[in-house]
């Protein structure tokens, strides 16, 4: 009775350390490295804009003044401040508004209302450089021009013209030029007076430009 138990004690520690071996790994191993946070995706590149050059004139704006070829005078000054805005490199839009109004006052006393004179001109020419070097840009173009007027006693005058100019503009510095131009109304309409193409009509004008950046 006594070798039995005895018996069995050997048989079973055998069997239990045999379990315990092959449990022991599974406990054993450690748990598995925690899951790296995903990487931040990088924003999508972006195109740079290349750098502007020390002749690139695009954005800049021009504020000018300038004489004009008079007809009992050599030159007549300009008594307008030109305006001109580099849409590129090459291409230049020069506008002008003009907007007057005369009211008479005679000694007497008011004048009336119909004695009111006025004047709307808006224009526009848009300016194309097919050639330039470093400082010097040959500039042609065109535009419209528009003059409202009403002169009393007689009825608005409406005048309709196509300007075109051709010249160049010489830069000392990217912020100061000098030019000389050609210019004429190849196309002419006046209502109620006159219709006319032109081809003689040429007038020469000289500017003077301060640039911004």
């Amino acid at each position: 009775m006594t070798r039995s138990p005895l018996r069995s004690l050997i048989l079973t520690a055998p069997a239990a350390a045999t379990l315990l071996c092959v449990a022991t790994p599974a406990f054993a191993q450690e748990s598995p490295p925690p899951v790296a946070a995903a990487a931040a995706i990088p924003p999508p590149m972006q195109a740079m804009a290349a750098p502007k050059g020390m002749e690139d004139m695009t954005g800049s704006l021009g504020f000018g003044v300038g004489v004009q070829a008079g007809m009992t005078t050599l030159v007549s000054p300009v008594d307008v401040v030109a305006v001109k805005y580099w849409l590129s490199d090459v291409l230049a839009v020069v506008p002008s508004l003009s907007f007057q109004i005369l009211k008479p006052n005679p000694p007497g006393g008011m004048a009336p209302a119909t004695d009111t004179r006025w004047n709307f001109t808006p224009s526009a020419i848009l300016l194309f450089v097919p050639f330039r070097s470093t400082s010097t840009r040959l500039e042609v173009g065109g535009g419209l021009a528009i003059n409202l007027s009403k002169v009393p006693p007689g009825n608005t005058a409406v005048d309709i013209a196509i300007p075109l100019t051709a010249g160049v503009e010489h830069f000392f510095a990217r912020w100061f030029a000098m030019g000389i131009a050609a210019q004429s109304n190849l196309f002419e309409y006046a209502k109620d007076d006159h219709f006319s193409i032109n081809i003689n009509t040429t007038s020469f004008v000289g500017s003077l430009f301060f640039y911004t950046d």
